[in-house]
């Protein structure tokens, strides 16, 4: 969605029930602050794209109980990683899936075909009218009554409520990092009640919005005024944690490898322990040991945790350590959140590499990544772990048996010179 007021972003989908909706309702006025305005003005611009254009898009109405209980519900998971959404993450996904086929289904339905291209004349203007014209045409499915009220969907629910909580889960997602940007944490209560306020306008052209259209705009200008001074703030902080990092990690690195990266893995690197106490690798040290490198927010770290869950389930009896590092743009309970998704048992260490010093030294920004150490501390990396899988557990069978991995690493290629080229004037 392109936002009138404000450059939201991307959406990332990050994928029992909480009774928020049967709170006290929040109230929008004149005289409510600039925080609720705003988490205000982002809900109806989210509900004004959902329940305006969506249907056309799907061929459905919104529930709007359903995904209004999903952005309570999802704003409680964020805060309490023992709380479950009524829908699994990979049920979420696979219903994505289902509906942009959907969707693209009924876009090929609104195509025109070449003798009302050719009329256009090359016009865009005139193509993507045509294309809304028929899309308009095109049947919508009604979506259930409004409640109002909180909502269990149960172990059947409709597809229609699945889709409708999965658009909630997305836009509190929303929510969620833009009030992160903002250094902040913006009430769901007012974005809820932009959204419904926007949903209603949606359906009755003549329902009178509570605050005025050049408001709201005042508090998005507000805002981007506000984002401007936190950027550059928080570049300034960076640049300043970046020197401090390489000056303190300058000591660690030791002799480098012609990559560039250590030659040995160094436990005295800086950890905060999630399921440990550890405050660095230094336990870790002289055994034959697994570390995976992941970010929570990582889709190929999540696809890939549970697959080195069952390493570890099986190779740890045998005396292999397991130790998961969480890269140092997470947070604690986003960890958790993810361990407990993936299946993480007592086999699997798991500590955050708050200080960033671990993946200033053996990462290129890139996640995931898989170590495998010997006890001196040499190591192997397995930075394509779909491919590297069963080399990498091969290799931990062969460690355990006594034989070391070996990390073969190439020289860059050295600079070649056309001679059959002058050289270039000084």
């Amino acid at each position: 969605m392109k936002s009138q007021f404000i450059a939201l972003g991307a959406c990332a989908l990050a994928l029992i029930a909480c009774n928020s909706q049967d709170s006290k309702p929040a109230a929008i006025s004149a005289n409510s602050t600039d925080d609720q305005k705003f988490a205000y003005m982002i809900g109806t611009q989210f509900g004004t794209q959902n329940f305006k254009f969506v249907p056309v898009q799907s061929g459905e109405q919104i529930d709007q109980d359903c995904l209004i209980q999903a952005i309570f519900d999802n704003v409680k998971a964020n805060k309490d990683s023992s709380f479950k959404i009524q829908i699994p993450v990979d049920s979420l996904s696979a219903l994505a899936g289902r509906y942009n086929i959907k969707a693209r289904n009924r876009m090929s339905k609104a195509q025109p075909d070449s003798a009302a291209v050719a009329s256009f004349g090359g016009s865009q203007e005139k193509y993507r009218a045509y294309v809304d014209s028929v899309l308009n045409t095109l049947p919508i499915e009604p979506a259930a009554p409004i409640t109002g009220q909180p909502v269990v969907l149960g172990e059947n629910p409709t597809e229609n409520q699945r889709f409708s909580y999965l658009l909630g889960m997305q836009i509190s997602n929303q929510l969620i990092n833009i009030g992160a940007q903002f250094q902040t944490e913006f009430d769901a209560e007012y974005f809820v009640l932009g959204i419904k306020d926007a949903a209603a306008k949606v359906r009755d052209s003549n329902f009178v919005m509570p605050l005025p259209d050049d408001t709201l705009k005042a508090v998005g200008n507000r805002y981007n005024e506000k984002m401007k001074v936190l950027r550059e703030e928080a570049l300034k902080k960076a640049q300043e944690e970046e020197a401090k990092l390489k000056e303190a990690v300058a000591g660690l690195r030791g002799d480098t490898l012609p990559n560039g990266m250590p030659v040995k893995m160094n436990f005295k690197v800086k950890v905060t322990g999630i399921s440990t106490k550890d405050e660095n690798l230094e336990a870790y040290a002289g055994k034959p040991l697994l570390i995976s490198y992941f970010s929570a927010t990582c889709g190929h770290c999540a696809h890939a945790a549970p697959q080195v869950v069952e390493m570890a389930k099986e190779f740890v009896p045998k005396g292999l350590t397991a130790v998961t590092v969480f890269s140092g743009g997470n947070n604690k309970p986003g960890i958790r959140k993810f361990t407990d998704n993936a299946g993480y048992d007592d086999n699997e260490k798991v500590v955050w590499d708050e200080s960033r010093q671990f993946g200033e030294l053996y990462s290129d920004g890139y996640v995931p990544k898989i170590y495998l150490v010997n006890p001196d501390g040499t190591y192997k990396q397995y930075a394509a772990f779909e491919k590297e899988k069963e080399d990498l557990k091969r290799e931990i069978a062969e460690l355990l048996d006594g034989k070391n991995v070996e990390w073969k690493i190439e020289p860059p290629a050295p600079a070649t010179v056309d001679t059959l080229k002058p050289a270039a004037a000084k």
